[in-house]
């Protein structure tokens, strides 16, 4: 998703290049997850561009999770957040050519608008004359922005570049004062598996499965596409830096009741044997034995999970991420282990490098 939000932000920057702004707008592009280990490279980003002119200020973070930036006449925020909660002039959603997609932020965003919008966009697209365009403009209905432009959805960075600077100028044509986007280039996103039930707009599902033995109480498939996705993403990338395909192992982790909503939701907590990461067992035995503490009936919990172990070295107690290849390198490994000959266990340091695929209740 970040690199989603650089492509945004170099084709803002491109925007004050190519043209003078008259009217002051402000300019935020939200994300799923902000998380606060990428807030270096997104004042990264911004530093170097302040280079460019002497009018860009330095990064703020007036709160959490919230990074502004001034240039000219336009404010550049990145945030994490729910766009269809956007209090301003007009928000962005990245739709399909005939702007009805029902899937993902776009989804949400005509949803939450309620039906009108949606036969805003029908009765545009089907008028007498109506030609094909990269963007429409409607009614924000039911939603806290006053208008909502919708433009075709995509991933070349050219091409998003261009629809930045289109719906600017709209914005300024229309005079309005704030836009807010989503991270464009979403069509790449993973897509969920076959067998997975319908999610009907829930977060996250527990779906039960049918259990083969009486020592076990309930299977469950847990169904979160955020967390999925954001696997999968992290899964290409590792691919991509480790240059093979032999990244992920499926693996044990134990835990007690009161950790499981928080685990479904948001992934895997970390703890400190061999470092701050998240530990997973390649025998089921030892995340039982160890880890799955009984609750007051006696049942015990513990997930079977897609674990991104990539490439590996003995870990040590301490560690905040895994040691360099080499020296001091940026080449990092991607886990770590109690034993790199014969691991017993694997620790990952990082939150999109696991999925609780199953979790299984036993006595």
């Amino acid at each position: 998703e970040l690199k989603r939000v650089k492509l945004l932000i170099f084709s803002y920057l491109g925007c004050l290049e190519t043209r003078s702004w008259l009217r002051p707008i402000k300019f935020s592009c939200l994300m799923q997850h902000l998380f606060p280990t990428k807030t270096e490279s997104f004042c990264s980003m911004c530093v170097f561009c302040v280079s460019a002119s002497a009018s860009f200020s330095t990064v703020s973070s007036p709160s959490l999770g919230v990074y502004k930036m001034q240039m000219g006449q336009l404010t550049l925020e990145v945030s994490s957040g729910d766009i269809t909660k956007e209090a301003c002039d007009v928000i962005v959603n990245s739709s399909n050519q005939n702007f009805n997609l029902q899937a993902g932020v776009s989804k949400a965003i005509l949803d939450s608008a309620g039906p009108t919008v949606l036969m805003e966009c029908a009765q545009m697209v089907n008028s007498p004359g109506y030609t094909p365009r990269g963007m429409i403009m409607t009614t924000g209905g039911l939603l806290p922005s006053r208008n909502i432009i919708h433009v075709v959805g995509q991933n070349d960075a050219v091409k998003i570049k261009e629809i930045v600077q289109a719906v600017l100028k709209l914005c300024e044509e229309n005079k309005f004062s704030s836009v807010a986007f989503p991270a464009l280039g979403t069509a790449n996103d993973a897509p969920l598996p076959q067998h997975w039930e319908d999610m009907k707009d829930i977060i996250v599902k527990r779906v039960p499965l049918t259990a083969g033995s009486q020592e076990y109480k309930d299977i469950e498939r847990i169904q979160n596409t955020t967390l999925w996705q954001s696997y999968q993403l992290q899964k290409k990338l590792m691919e991509v830096k480790n240059k093979h395909t032999n990244n992920e192992k499926l693996l044990y982790h134990g835990t007690g009741a009161t950790s499981i909503d928080l685990i479904n939701s948001k992934g895997f907590n970390r703890s400190a044997m061999y470092g701050n990461g998240s530990y997973f067992a390649v025998d089921p035995a030892y995340s039982a034995r160890g880890y799955a503490k009984p609750d007051n009936l006696g049942h015990k919990r513990m997930y079977q999970a897609r674990v991104l172990i990539g490439d590996y070295t003995r870990g040590k107690s301490g560690l905040i991420a895994p040691p360099a290849k080499s020296g001091t390198g940026a080449d990092l490994y991607d886990s770590v282990t109690d034993n790199a000959n014969n691991p017993s266990m694997f620790i990952i340091f990082h939150d999109t490098q696991a999925y609780p695929e199953y979790l299984i209740t036993f006595t």
